[in-house]
């Protein structure tokens, strides 16, 4: 276990103030050092929060102790040394900042003002309200004074303040991990998580550089983090560290808080419970289900074993039992499915007390059942399919969710889409649909086969004015726009396009024709029918028509009789 993981906002302030850091190097304007404080009223108010949050933890604490004072006492008081721990160090943090401004600054005593205003409401501006608003600092650049004064004289920075310091958070974090080795505290898995605090330091790093350097600024831990600094960047890693040392505290509460059980679950009740992994089980394959306890426990497995029946009266399996074989507390029962039909079986469970008895919990007449494997392919327009066009299926097996099911074709193509299948088929004669499923553990089993006929579309009918022969009004025929190609009776929606017809009558005694490269009637067509006579046939012939697969078709003459 690591320390604390940081949110959004402490990244964002950790990468300006190393941003700034870099910037200070090349004696960049008193914009750069007033934006140290801008981060470092981020670091306070992030501060303020870790303090906000803590103190919900210690409140929940509280609670938890008035509950049950025996088992959450060791813990709490755990928690209480974390907290008074965390503080101390805090408190020197901020005497730390005092220090650092009454060394550069002196001492200050002013009346608040509208320029300044009581950060702390003592009624007075002091030192205190400067290092709650570093605005306030006339001296931000001062550098000689806060590095005399952390590091010393030193090159390695040692006998100074910032080794004081430093000194105080190795010590802080030998005490944090102290806390978690008392072997008073029943921690789960506490060599893990002693270990993962061991490597991570609570994230209040101390070590010094491993690599070789010439430069003290950038090896010794004191140097590195406050050698030749200006006094608001120093104050600004100091905040720094103290929001460091608050996400500390705040980890090892939460750690010590989860010991107790406080975010688990509790049970009341205990009942035997089955969830079988399918209802349906086909022939060849295995019923499987998992039984367990609700509530159960992981850590303590129930002795599990079934029956053909149960008797009430006894308390006991009958017919041939079997045993389950049991894993963190729950049982998985495979029953193999040699035979077709209704099925039943009871369990048992025995789950430990705390007394270490056996309490049963019987679970009576559970049913499945046994089916042969069976495919469901259905063409959803009608039991053949047809050359050229989208066929529509509907593809299921029963048992298996859709997910599952894959299907092929012996010609043309089938293709799932969103809503169902399309098969696409190129020779008329017969197409065979084949269907399978796979099982749980991935494997694709064969469900089953569906013969269809394979026709071409129909060929259609031509007519003009929605009909096809009979007696017509020589106005209402001339009023035509053309000829159209109905497909009649047809399931699906198909179009066909008329390309061209002929139109013939005898006029005064001579056969008169014209042809229309088109579906529409022409001029000289029209002519034709506006000279025939009340009583003569008019002839449409020689009717093609392209279908949606781009085969033509010849279709039937249509013959009116005018009247």
């Amino acid at each position: 276990m690591g320390h604390g993981k940081e949110t959004p906002r402490q990244k964002m302030i950790g990468m300006m103030y190393l941003v700034l850091t870099a910037l200070l190097a090349l004696n960049v304007s008193k914009d750069i050092l007033n934006a140290f404080v801008i981060v470092n009223n981020g670091l306070q108010v992030t501060n303020e929060n870790f303090k906000g949050k803590n103190q919900v933890l210690y409140s929940e604490f509280e609670k938890q102790l008035g509950v049950n004072p025996l088992k959450v006492k060791p813990y709490y008081d755990a928690a209480i040394q974390v907290q008074k721990l965390t503080q101390i160090v805090c408190d020197s943090i901020t005497e730390l900042k005092l220090t650092l401004v009454e060394h550069v600054e002196g001492e200050f005593d002013k009346a608040p003002s509208k320029e300044l205003i009581d950060q702390n409401g003592d009624g007075k501006i002091t030192n205190d309200d400067k290092i709650l608003n570093l605005m306030y600092i006339d001296s931000k650049d001062n550098y000689d004074i806060p590095t005399h004064y952390m590091c010393g004289s030193d090159p390695a920075g040692k006998g100074a303040a910032a080794e004081r310091f430093k000194n105080q958070l190795i010590k802080h974090k030998e005490d944090l991990l102290n806390i978690l080795k008392n072997e008073k505290l029943a921690i789960l898995n506490r060599p893990i998580i002693v270990k993962g605090y061991e490597d991570s330091q609570f994230g209040l790093i101390t070590d010094d550089e491993k690599a070789e350097t010439e430069d003290p600024a950038d090896k010794f831990w004191e140097t590195k983090n406050f050698y030749h600094l200006p006094l608001v960047a120093c104050i600004t890693m100091l905040s720094k560290i103290e929001n460091d040392v608050r996400n500390a505290e705040s980890d090892v509460v939460s750690n010590l808080l989860g010991q107790i059980g406080a975010a688990d679950f509790k049970f009341d009740t205990l009942a035997g419970k089955v969830i079988p992994k399918a209802t349906v089980v086909v022939q060849g394959d295995k019923y499987s289900a998992d039984l367990f306890v609700a509530a159960f426990s992981t850590t303590s497995n129930p002795l599990i074993y079934t029956g053909e029946g149960y008797d009430t009266i006894k308390g006991e399996l009958t017919g041939k039992i079997d045993s389950v074989v049991v894993a963190k507390g729950v049982g998985t029962l495979e029953i193999p499915a040699s035979s077709v039909g209704d099925k039943k079986f009871s369990a048992l469970i025995k789950v430990k007390t705390p007394t270490g008895d056996y309490k049963s919990y019987p679970i009576k007449d559970i049913k499945y059942n046994v089916m042969k494997p069976m495919a469901v392919v259905s063409p959803t327009k009608m039991n053949v399919m047809y050359i050229g066009v989208d066929n529509p299926m509907d593809i299921s097996v029963s048992g298996f969710t859709d997910d599952k099911v894959s299907a092929g074709i012996s010609q043309g193509s089938l293709v799932k889409t969103g809503t169902g299948w399309i098969a696409k088929v190129s020779t008329a004669g017969e197409a065979t649909v084949s269907v399978s499923a796979k099982d749980d553990e991935g494997k694709s089993k064969p469900m089953g086969q569906s013969k269809f006929r394979v026709k071409r579309v129909p060929d259609p009918v031509a007519k003009v004015a929605g009909k096809r022969e009979g007696v017509i009004a020589k106005n209402l025929l001339v009023a035509q726009s053309g000829v159209m190609a109905d497909l009649e009776n047809f399931d699906f929606d198909l179009k066909f396009v008329v390309k061209g017809f002929r139109v013939s009558a005898m006029i005064k005694g001579f056969e008169q024709t014209k042809t229309s490269p088109s579906n529409i009637l022409t001029a000289d067509q029209k002519a034709i029918i506006n000279n025939a006579e009340k009583g003569q046939k008019v002839f449409f012939e020689d009717i093609k028509a392209v279908g949606p697969d781009g085969s033509v078709r010849s279709l039937s003459p249509i013959i009116f009789k005018l009247n």
